[in-house]
């Protein structure tokens, strides 16, 4: 893990790029942005975290990074040392977590709670769409201790990865005040995580776009997956997943009670 602090005093703020060893997309935008001479007007901690799984271009070597939080200092399995190694530098801070994906081209943000203060980070990212699970333990997003969104920059091991998340970088920087520059909000679609959709298929929808009641939205071979009721397909990828298709989704406001 490589943590490197810019700006004076003690951050408040923190970017994480590549958790996963084969989404090389947060190193390369960390350390893209951190080539140029931006003056810090509030400090942030930049973390390259998962270094042994970029070395080999996995995705973990003991067990998904993203699963296991907390982590566990004296596990035998090195991604859960990490993982207590990494919330112990991120406690109390404000979050962009920097990542890549199969299934869609531009970035989009990835929330374990919709409450006012998650909704403003993501206008500060400036994605279009945002997708809440209420469900995600083990994930680093989901820890109390932290204020974080995770970002899907665009396709994995891309250039245009690379690029999208620089922007959004840059602009949820600037939004919080650690960088003097222009920058804009956005006014994302709130969309909830309904049902995993198991198999492997070959996808035919859009992702975030309606898919109506009826449609085919998958196939194999002669197989056609029809949709029972109108839903927004999310992650979901005819490679993205060994086991699954994706996710099915409706949207929100963000307004409704959680349970």
């Amino acid at each position: 893990m490589q943590v490197i602090e810019k700006g004076e005093g003690e951050p408040e703020i923190a970017v994480v790029g590549s958790l996963h060893g084969d989404e090389p997309c947060g190193k390369k935008t960390i350390e893209k942005f951190l080539s140029e001479d931006w003056k810090f007007e509030k400090p942030v901690k930049f973390i390259i975290a998962n270094e042994k799984a970029l070395e080999k271009d996995e995705r973990y070597l003991d067990t998904d990074l993203n699963r296991c939080f907390p982590g566990d200092k004296n596990s035998e399995l090195y991604e859960e040392r990490l993982a207590a190694k990494l919330l112990k530098e991120l406690e109390d801070k404000t979050v962009l977590d920097i990542h890549s994906t199969r299934s869609y081209p531009e970035p989009f943000s990835i929330l374990s709670s919709l409450d006012e203060d998650t909704k403003r980070l993501c206008r500060f990212a400036a994605v279009e769409s945002t997708i809440y699970f209420p469900d995600s333990s083990g994930t680093m997003h989901s820890q109390p201790e932290l204020d974080a969104i995770l970002v899907e920059a665009g396709y994995q091991k891309t250039e245009k990865a690379v690029e999208n998340a620089y922007k959004v970088l840059k602009n949820f920087l600037a939004a919080l005040g650690a960088i003097n520059t222009e920058y804009e909000t956005s006014n994302p679609d709130f969309f909830q995580y309904e049902e995993t959709v198991e198999g492997n298929y070959k996808f035919l929808a859009e992702n975030f776009k309606k898919v109506k009641k009826g449609e085919v939205y998958a196939e194999n071979g002669e197989e056609k997956i029809k949709a029972e009721e109108e839903f927004y397909p999310v992650l979901m990828s005819t490679n993205g997943y060994s086991d699954m298709l994706g996710f099915k989704a409706r949207k929100t406001t963000g307004n409704e009670k959680q349970g």
